[in-house]
Parts: structure tokens; sequence; C-alpha cells
């Protein structure tokens, strides 16, 4: 008899998390192709059929005009057009769902939670319920990611807040910057001011280091170039996707080596990429992503260096510079989980839960005042919650901030770029 089980899915501009925890067992993340990350791509074959994750991603080297690469982004428009079928969103969004849910293999779980932003207002959450009543969902919460990462800082990384502090999360993804205020209240963790911006990612570096090593490979083999960047034919849009793909892969490697190799689709030749010429590209998007920090903190009403912790989620904050830049300008060490994309999918799966700091509630931490302290967690192993290992904690007075953040007090962020499905 199969075991009930609870299940957590993020589902993010880029990639896609689940996590489950079957009674008497330890949570862990659902595998997609071996890997705890599902690609949030979706493709549209001539029969309408959807596919998602890797599959997607493969097939729309056939066709690229068939390929959604980040149907987050897509929310408020609808329908989108993939090839010659108008898609809805709803159906992209069912389609995803429908993938996590073949990969939990036995039967029903007993309580579903989906995460979402937390400036997303009833329509947008609307549709994100629809969509898992049409993946044979048909009772969902919703959690905002902010709470999420921040019960999984409180709860997990051991960070203590104080009541009345307040955590800063910073989301870094791949496709936006979502920038949260959260405050420990006495009855657990609020909402106090959100931000971010829709046109910053990680794909934004990404084109950012394209464009500058593009200038390199245009010097020396112009006739290569010029098919990467126009590209005509099927198999000069996959030397460019394989481009984009070296490029990404080079500047995830950077975070652990000082220089990383990019092999030219279409010649023999490679190019070096290093860590200095990386934080020299991306250095200014970082500084966006900085100043949009400290407009929030401002929205808040908290000064610099009021703050009780930074905590970075998202695959993008895994940059070196991310955490240096913040800590410059707010005094504060981040905090960087080992796997930064699971933190919302596993602070899902504790907030409302019984932990081992008692029963909370769904927009609650955990009960009563935790000291705040300087701390240092060593990495845990095994097959239990991804443990992180924070860079550094900052504590301090935390003045009497203003009453918690509502949609209705919400500020426009940046509009989205449109989906690019050149990359």
């Amino acid at each position: 008899m199969a075991q009930p089980y609870q299940l957590v899915i993020d589902l993010g501009t880029c990639h896609t998390v689940a996590v489950v925890r079957r009674d008497g067992q330890a949570p862990r993340p659902l595998l997609f192709d071996g890997s705890p990350l599902l690609p949030s791509g979706v493709y549209r074959d001539e029969r309408g059929t959807l596919s998602v994750g890797r599959d997607a991603e493969r097939l729309s080297q056939l066709d690229p005009t068939r390929f959604e690469p980040y149907p987050k982004r897509t929310v408020d428009d609808g329908v989108v057009l993939l090839g010659d079928g108008p898609t809805p969103v709803v159906e992209m969004f069912a389609a995803l769902l429908r993938r996590v849910l073949t990969e939990t293999t036995e039967g029903t779980p007993k309580q579903v939670t989906l995460t979402c932003p937390a400036d997303w207002g009833p329509q947008r959450r609307d549709i994100l319920r629809t969509a898992a009543r049409a993946a044979g969902l048909p009772d969902v919460r919703l959690v905002d990611e902010p709470i999420a990462a921040a019960t999984y800082c409180v709860e997990v990384l051991g960070t203590p807040i104080p009541v009345g502090g307040c955590l800063l999360v910073f989301d870094f993804g791949g496709g936006t910057l979502d920038v949260t205020v959260v405050r420990h209240d006495p009855d657990g963790l609020r909402v106090l001011a959100v931000g971010g911006l829709d046109d910053l990612g990680g794909v934004d570096i990404d084109a950012a280091l394209v464009g500058h090593l593009g200038q390199l490979v245009a010097i020396r083999q112009p006739e290569v170039w010029q098919r990467l960047v126009n590209p005509r034919t099927p198999g000069e849009q996959r030397d460019r996707r394989r481009f984009w793909t070296e490029v990404r892969a080079a500047k995830e490697m950077l975070s652990r080596a000082p220089s990383a190799p990019i092999q030219i689709p279409g010649s023999d030749d490679a190019i070096h990429l290093t860590r200095e010429e990386l934080e020299r590209v991306a250095g200014p998007l970082v500084d966006r992503a900085v100043d949009e920090t400290r407009r929030v903190l401002g929205r808040a009403g908290l000064a610099t260096g009021a703050l009780s912790g930074i905590l970075l989620v998202g695959g993008s904050s895994r940059i070196p510079l991310v955490a240096s830049r913040l800590h410059a300008r707010f005094q504060v060490p981040p905090t960087v989980p080992e796997q930064p994309e699971l933190p919302v999918a596993y602070g899902g799966l504790l907030v409302g839960w019984p932990t081992r700091t008692g029963p909370t509630s769904p927009a609650s931490g955990p009960s009563g005042p935790v000291s705040a302290a300087p701390y240092q967690v060593s990495p845990v192993t095994g097959t239990g919650a991804p443990f992180g290992v924070p860079v550094g904690y900052g504590g301090g007075p935390v003045p009497a901030p203003p009453a918690a953040w509502s949609p209705e007090s919400a500020q426009p962020r940046s509009p989205a770029r449109p989906p690019s499905r050149a990359c």
C-alpha cells in the first residue's frame, strides 16, 4: 500500500523544483532525469501535444518557434503562440505540474503546496490554482516564496531572527529578481515589503557574456560568429543554442574555479572566460540588483545595517560577486545555501507543519523570540534537507518597522521583457 505523502512544487521561471515527504521519512527533492531541477520550458508539437523539461529543450532544436522557455513570464498573457498553435498559459503550467506528478510514482499526495511570488495578486494565483486542477490536483494551498525561504532559513539553517527583526530574502533566479523583507512578528513571519526586477536574471548575465565573448569570436572567426548571431538553418540554430549553453556552463563553473573553457560550435577552437571577466561584465547588472534591494529596504523603512540577516536563493545567487556586493552595501554578510535553488521548495514543506520548534501556521515562523548571535553552520551530508553553509551572519538593533506589506501597497516593478526563444 502506497504511503501518503506531502508535495511542494516551486514553479520557477527557468526551473521547477519539487520536494516530497512521506510519513516517518526525511524530505527529499524529486529527480528529473537525475537532477532536482526540471527546466520549465514547454514545447508544442504539430499535434498540439505539450512536452516540458529537457524533452522540450531537445525538441526545440527542431523548431524553436514552438518552444516557450519561460512560461512563468507569460502568466498575464492568457494565450501564447507556440508555432501555429495558440496555447493557454494554464495548459503550460498544468503540463509542468503533470510532469512533477509522474515522478512521485506512488499514490496521490495528501497535501499539495504550490509556492508563488509574494506580489502575485488574486488573478495570477487563480491561474495557478486552475492549472493545478487541470493537472489533477483539485485541492492545493499557496505559500508565498519569501515566506517559504525565510522559514527554511530559520528552521533548517538555524538563523536567529529575533521578534521584530527582519530578514532580507534575495531571490536571484534565472529569469527574474525578487527582493522581499520578511519580519518576525510575535505571531510568525510576515512580508513587510516586496520589490524586484522582471528584466534581470541569470539569462541576462548570460546575454551580456555572450556579447562580450562574441567580440572575441568575431575578430578571430567572423564567419562563425555571423552564423551564431544570425542562424539560418536548423543546424546553425542548434549551434547558437549550444554556444549559449557553453557560456552558461562556464559562468556556473566560475563560482568554483578562476577560469573556464568555452567551445565555439562550428569550429575546433575554444576560448577561456575568467572570473575577472565575469565580474567586469556582470558588475553593472549586479549593481542594478543591489540598487533595487536598497529601494525595497527604503520602502520597508529600514536603514542600512538594520537587517538581522540576508538570505540568497535562486541559482544566480551562486555568483560570488552577488554576495560580496550585498555585503559591501549593507554591512551584513549574506547566507548562501549549498543548493540555492532548493530552499523555497523545502521551506514550503515546513510552513504550516510541525517542526522542531513546534507547530506553525501558513503565515508564521517559529514561536517565541530567538536570540540573535553570530553562528557557524557546518555542512551536513545525508538524504535529508539540503543544509546550507552560511557565508556569515550579522545582527543589530532593529527599528520599529511599518505595517506589514499587502498587495494593495505594492510598488510597480519594471516591465517584463518579452520572452526570448533565441537562447
